[in-house]
């Protein structure tokens, strides 16, 4: 990714799979990886939320080190993670900003505030702040 992207394609069963994950660990903050490549999302591999946190996520890292091995399996790289704001909107907080350490990921916040569908937006950094990008998903 060079960070000029404006969207982001994903496979419309993998928005379906991380929205079922974010209803599942609420009201806990759910998290998982983006398996992919370049700006193309094919799948998502939920991770344990470390932190057992309503407010806060870090990806188990043993989590994190079988969702690489998956996706080099797939012939895919991780290129990006999800969390959930069980009780916010899907806007990255102070705290995702801060602790958002990959400039290159994807970064897809599912927000269940009430909202039926809850709200599922992506973004990239730059220039040191998140970006939203256009969700264009695809089967």
């Amino acid at each position: 990714m060079t960070g000029v992207e404006k969207t982001i394609e994903i496979r419309a069963a993998v928005v379906g799979e991380i929205v079922a994950h974010a209803r599942a660990d609420a009201p806990m903050e759910c998290c998982g990886l983006l398996l992919g490549a370049g700006v193309r999302i094919e799948g998502a591999y939920r991770a344990r939320n470390a932190l057992l946190s309503p407010t806060r996520y870090q990806v188990e890292p043993e989590d994190h080190f079988a969702a690489l091995r998956a996706a080099r399996t797939a012939g895919l790289t991780v290129v990006g993670a999800y969390h959930s704001h069980p009780r916010s909107s899907a806007v990255p907080s102070p705290t995702d900003l801060a602790e958002a350490l990959h400039p290159d990921f994807v970064w897809i916040v599912v927000g269940l505030r009430g909202d039926d569908p809850p709200d599922v937006r992506a973004y990239r950094l730059e220039s040191g702040n998140f970006r939203e990008l256009t969700i264009v998903t695809f089967s």
